[in-house]
């Protein structure tokens, strides 16, 4: 060998071995500084526990941290010999152990970790230099935390520069999320990825191999179910299309196609599916609404627009059961179509458009709703006109009730508008307006529903378990004829004004009890006329209940229908409920007063008539104060007031009454033991 080739040999040899070591000490003394510099050019906090450099120009960083974002049990960078030699320690490789990523994403889909990924590509950038070649999970798994949404953990992952951002390939990738009480796992047997730099935006993606479930946390003591998917696969193929995820859904060994479109910019998400099982989804449905047996078919999109969430629906469900005391007693079983559009915005919620299909009952509606105080707005609904066979048979069997086996003619149709404004003075805040298409008759009558037998004396049932026989000529019974007209006049200015010129119905009464109830926020009054009020009392029971109040309508129409305004007036008075255990006038005269109906003084009427909306309540009132409580007196006073609004009273009559005392039996006034 001659002896330049031995000097060549000897620097290279140096160089080779003694550079290395010489970086090594120089880095290890330089920790700190190297923690500073990294941590400025991220803008961030960082850590580096150690730095250690080996033979083969290796340099390794152990347990690492960038703030709160970036961390990783170690990284080891492999320093290309002729970087090594130039001074400028520029990585080649990147191996990395242990990687964590915690993320939290902004309103407008940027993130932390994004933006100190710029602020360091920005840094290298102006370094200058050469080219990275590719970065690598060397041992354990890559974890990525999103602030509340989940976690994605990915094995034998590989991320390769490329020209404006970067490439990413793995292993087994497993999704863990949670939104409220839905929580999602997914896994894939592999990913690949592009992502944009420096804004580290998704550019295309695809995951393959995938298995999943979706659940909502149970209630206690109740199992916990999931909706399975299968043969799950996760796409982006085109910049600027959407993330898609095609699935099988698992009900019960059959496959149920399920189809997401997701696109982030937009914040906008679609799903469509045939038959899927929503049981999975039962815990997190409001009460009373339970989905154990459903299934949903069709499309939902949601997404937003010009400062709105926009949601259009068009699909189907079937074994959605209603189970709330509100509802009916028993669960209800619904099945039907569902087409809408909703926009919520900051200050209103509308509903340009929905159509619900119930069987033949064809609803369609829109209306708007200010969301703050004082509330308004309106809605507008139809039901396209049917058959009133039709529609009865639509009406699912847990509501009919007494109705089954009533047999219909004709055909029925009706539209309605609700309007609502607070900000209107007391009175004129709710108006209600109808338009009727109506020759609907009666074929035939089961005997729960016949109202023809209230014509007819009976026995019957009271709310507190007696019995007895009402009707014309039964011991008891209070003929209309035997009544001083302030009698009937006390009630029908007390409960029903407009008793002799309505068909069983006062949209009036019913506009004025809603505006009350929501300037009072709760249930404070009824609008129910006297004929509601008897078929309440005659054929139903006292439940509030949107069951109850759909068969006293039906039955109610019938009620007009067969008995004139007399009939019905003289047997309501005969049977409603005007104290403890007194079921009648003529029972109520005697409890209170000691006297016959035709006896009842203005005065005495008036309390018998304020006692109807609420006979349990003021009566305790009554007892408690051994007489006529402030309440209560009041409560007479508006009846006596209501009358002279009718023409039953003039204004002598009423100081008169006024100035007339109540005198109750000793009976009607003892304390409850």
């Amino acid at each position: 060998m001659r002896a330049r080739e031995r000097r060549i040999l000897l620097a290279t040899a140096v160089c080779a071995v003694g550079v290395p070591a010489s970086a090594a000490a120089w880095l290890d003394a330089r920790t700190a500084a190297v923690a500073r510099h990294l941590g400025a050019a991220g803008g961030v906090a960082a850590r580096i526990g150690g730095i250690d450099a080996d033979l083969t120009g290796a340099i390794r960083l152990s347990d690492v941290a960038l703030g709160d974002a970036i961390a990783a049990e170690a990284v080891e960078a492999s320093v290309a010999l002729d970087s090594l030699l130039h001074g400028t320690l520029r990585a080649d490789e990147v191996r990395v152990a242990g990687p964590r990523v915690a993320i939290r994403v902004d309103g407008d889909g940027d993130s932390d970790v994004a933006r100190l990924m710029r602020r360091l590509i920005r840094g290298r950038g102006e370094a200058g230099g050469g080219r990275l070649r590719r970065i690598v999970v060397s041992s354990g798994t890559l974890t990525a935390r999103i602030a509340e949404l989940g976690e994605l953990t990915a094995e034998r992952v590989e991320i390769v520069p490329d020209a404006g951002g970067i490439r990413v390939i793995t292993g087994a990738v497993r999704i863990d999320g949670r939104a409220g009480p839905v929580a999602g796992q997914l896994g894939f047997a592999r990913s690949a990825a592009e992502l944009t730099l420096p804004h580290l935006r998704l550019h295309r993606v695809l995951a393959v191999g995938g298995i999943g479930a979706i659940a909502a946390t149970p209630a206690p003591g109740e199992p916990a179910r999931a909706i399975r998917l299968r043969d799950v696969a996760v796409g982006r193929l085109a910049a600027a299309g959407p993330l898609e995820l095609r699935a099988s859904v698992d009900d019960d060994g059959i496959p149920r196609p399920l189809a997401i479109e997701l696109e982030p910019r937009d914040l906008a998400v679609a799903v469509r599916g045939e038959r899927i099982p929503l049981g999975a989804l039962a815990a997190a449905a409001p009460h009373g609404l339970d989905l154990g047996a459903a299934h949903a078919s069709g499309g939902l999109a949601i997404r937003r627009d010009a400062g709105r969430t926009v949601i259009d629906l068009d699909g189907a469900l079937d074994g959605v059961a209603l189970d709330h005391r509100v509802i009916a007693a028993v669960p209800v079983l619904l099945s039907g179509a569902v087409r809408a559009s909703i926009a919520v915005s900051p200050d209103a919620i509308a509903v340009p458009r929905a159509a619900i299909d119930l069987g033949a009952a064809r609803w369609t509606l829109s209306g708007w709703l200010r969301r703050g105080s004082p509330v308004s707005g309106q809605l507008d609904l139809a039901l396209a006109t049917a058959a009133c066979s039709d529609l009865l048979a639509a009406l699912p069997a847990e509501l009919r009730g007494p109705l089954d086996g009533m047999v219909l003619g004709g055909s029925f149709g009706a539209r309605v508008r609700l309007a609502v404004d607070l900000a209107a003075p007391p009175g004129d805040g709710v108006t209600l307006a109808t338009s009727i298409t109506d020759d609907c008759r009666a074929v035939a009558e089961p005997p729960a529903a016949d109202v023809s037998r209230l014509a007819a004396p009976g026995e019957r049932a009271f709310p507190d378990g007696s019995r007895a026989r009402t009707g014309t000529g039964e011991p008891g019974w209070i003929a209309l004829s035997q009544l001083p007209p302030h009698v009937a006049a006390a009630f029908i200015s007390a409960e029903d004004a407009r008793f002799r010129d309505h068909a069983g119905f006062d949209l009036d009464q019913i506009a004025k009890s809603l505006e009350i109830d929501l300037r009072e926020h709760r249930l404070v009054r009824g609008g129910s006329t006297i004929s509601q009020q008897l078929i309440k009392n005659a054929f139903l029971s006292q439940r509030r209940s949107f069951d109850r109040k759909l068969q006293e309508a039906i039955l109610t129409w019938r009620l007009e229908a067969r008995l004139d305004k007399r009939q019905i007036l003289e047997r309501y008075l005969n049977i409603i409920e005007l104290g403890p255990h007194a079921f009648g006038l003529g029972a109520a005269a005697r409890h209170w007063f000691g006297v016959a109906p035709r006896e009842l003084t203005l005065r005495q009427a008036a309390f018998l008539a304020a006692l109807t909306s609420e006979p349990s309540s003021m009566s305790r009132r009554v007892r408690r104060a051994a007489g006529l409580d402030p309440e209560s007196a009041a409560r007479v006073d508006v009846v006596l007031r209501a009358m002279v609004r009718d023409g039953a009273l003039d204004a002598e009559q009423l100081e008169a009454a006024r100035a007339s005392g109540l005198r109750f039996t000793a009976s009607a006034v003892e304390p409850e033991r």
